[in-house]
């Protein structure tokens, strides 16, 4: 019977989980001179992480990015594969961070600006911090692998990353926000998955879901995790016939490792 064999390990998010502080910005400002919008970023080195909504609907929206110099470059609602899509594209610049928001998918670009209303440190209170980090299903094995890592931006607001695979090439991925209720209890809904509920108790997570569309039939989130780090560890990629993914990114047990010298590092 074929067994799925470990190649390498790659970090593939932004991982501030191991910060006591967090540099933490809120901004406010318009897209297209006429869509308000508020975002909250939290930018640690290179990497940012945070959320935007329009303040006519109130919704949040992922973001993810990364910060050369001045400028930054933020996806909106990431998925697992690295192209932009979608999201800002801009500059900071006396106080304001300004530039072009962009849909590809849709033919759409609109001038955005925003000013920092806020630019503060951050201290992560220890309730967030016991809270941070990945999780493991209790089923986890050589031929299944299902985690979840979490993240705070803001309050009660978490970044999660479900991820995981069989070694007959069923695979699931879905990242999100979700709001946190007394740090312990949790809903993320949208189009594609109708409900997915989180349960925190101890070193424990519950997942339950309803009618979502992010992974393969054998593979549902469903489950019970037992937090195993504190930060996010290295992602295991594993490769298998079964397992195909864009040629921009190799084969693993949960998501397509981003980097085109994966295959070459595996063989050293």
């Amino acid at each position: 019977m074929k067994y799925l064999t470990v190649l390498l390990g790659l970090f593939i998010w932004t991982d501030f989980s191991s910060d006591v502080t967090r540099r933490t910005l809120q901004l406010s400002g318009s897209i297209a001179e006429k869509y308000q919008i508020k975002m909250t970023l939290v930018i640690q080195k290179d990497k940012v992480i945070g959320f935007y909504f329009y303040e006519k609907y109130k919704v949040k929206i992922l973001l993810s990015g990364q910060i050369n110099g001045n400028k930054i470059t933020l996806r909106e609602s990431p998925d697992i594969e690295s192209d932009f899509k979608k999201g800002f594209i801009g500059e900071f610049k006396n106080n304001s961070f300004a530039g072009t928001w962009t849909d590809k998918m849709n033919d759409k670009e609109n001038n955005f600006i925003t000013t920092v209303d806020k630019d503060e440190t951050l201290t992560i209170p220890n309730q967030i911090l016991k809270l941070e980090g990945t999780y493991e299903n209790v089923y986890s094995s050589e031929k299944y692998m299902s985690s979840i890592s979490l993240q705070n931006i803001s309050g009660d607001i978490f970044n999660f990353e479900i991820s995981n695979g069989t070694e007959s090439g069923c695979v699931g991925y879905l990242t999100g926000l979700v709001s946190l209720t007394n740090f312990s209890h949790g809903v993320y809904t949208q189009d594609l998955c109708e409900e997915l509920k989180f349960s925190f108790t101890s070193n424990e997570l519950v997942l339950d879901e309803k009618n979502c569309d992010y992974h393969g039939v054998r593979c549902p989130f469903s489950g019970k995790y037992k937090r195993k780090y504190w930060g996010q560890p290295p992602t295991k990629c594993f490769f298998n016939g079964a397992v195909r993914c864009s040629p921009k990114f190799i084969s693993s047990f949960n998501v397509c490792c981003r980097g085109q010298d994966a295959a070459s590092e595996a063989h050293h």
